[in-house]
């Protein structure tokens, strides 16, 4: 996943990056966790790792991860379908009231999320942006 943006600010390593982001993010696997989903200006910070020179105005690719990108794909998709999924069948081999099955299986998918959201910092430490040059045509 990359973005196309303009350099606002340049400190040290870290650079300050504004997007403007188009309606094609609304599609994409991260856009929980990348945050600049449906919003028309978004300014992140991104990662200076290849040690290049950049200057305030310049056009630049922002680029997540791809392991971040899948991180976040599993915890927003897989682990709650296995969550809801695991929990009803467990549920069924106790009860056969599959309305009390389902609504067991709802709260602890409703259980999982706000435990996600409960450790939202730990996980957003994990997500960085790397910033790079346009390639020059």
């Amino acid at each position: 996943m990359s973005h196309e943006g303009v350099v606002q600010s340049v400190q040290g390593t870290d650079v300050w990056v504004k997007m403007t982001v188009s309606s094609a993010c609304a599609g994409c696997h991260a856009k929980a966790v990348c945050g600049a989903a449906e919003s028309a200006d978004k300014m992140v910070q991104a990662r200076n790792v290849t040690g290049e020179t950049f200057e305030v105005g310049e056009k630049v690719r922002v680029q997540l991860r791809q392991t971040i990108a899948t991180r976040a794909v599993v915890l927003g998709y897989l682990v709650p379908t296995v969550v809801l999924l695991g929990v009803f069948c467990l549920m069924y081999l106790v009860s056969s009231n599959e309305l009390l099955n389902v609504g067991v299986a709802l709260a602890a998918l409703a259980l999982y999320y706000f435990f996600l959201w409960l450790s939202r910092k730990r996980v957003a430490k994990n997500v960085t942006f790397v910033v790079s040059k346009m390639p020059q045509i």
